[in-house]
């Protein structure tokens, strides 16, 4: 008799809990119109983007502000791939910094670090 009432708790138990597992998911909450931010600007809007920093001829932009080019200096100068070259011990060898090596890969945007070739000629920053 004891185990018989046990027994038809623990079933009792278990619909209570099942019944909370078959109701719908809640509807989502929709936002009305009103609650939506609105993103507005007097500052006219730029219709182009242009990298930084690739030595573009000077030219005029929609505000009529003039983009600087690089000089010479800044651009930096060649270098030649030799045999074992990462970005890391070029910046090491000709910089004087491992950790320069960003400065490298922003001015050689077209060439894949990790298939440097021997022979091959990339920009480095001036000292």
């Amino acid at each position: 008799m004891r185990y018989t009432i046990m027994l038809l708790l623990v079933l009792a138990g278990t619909l209570v809990m099942l019944s909370g597992c078959n109701k719908p998911p809640a509807q989502p909450v929709e936002m009305s119109p009103a609650s939506e931010p609105e993103y507005t600007s007097d500052k006219p809007r730029l219709t182009e983007i242009r990298p930084v920093d690739e030595g573009v001829a000077e030219d005029d932009d929609p505000r009529g502000e003039t983009t600087p080019t690089l000089s010479e200096a800044a651009q930096g100068r060649t270098y030649v791939v030799q045999k074992g070259d990462t970005y890391w011990k070029i910046a090491t060898t000709q910089l004087g910094n491992g950790h320069r090596w960003k400065e490298i890969e922003t001015l050689n945007p077209g060439v894949n670090m990790n298939a440097l070739k021997v022979g091959q000629t990339i920009r480095i920053p001036a000292k």
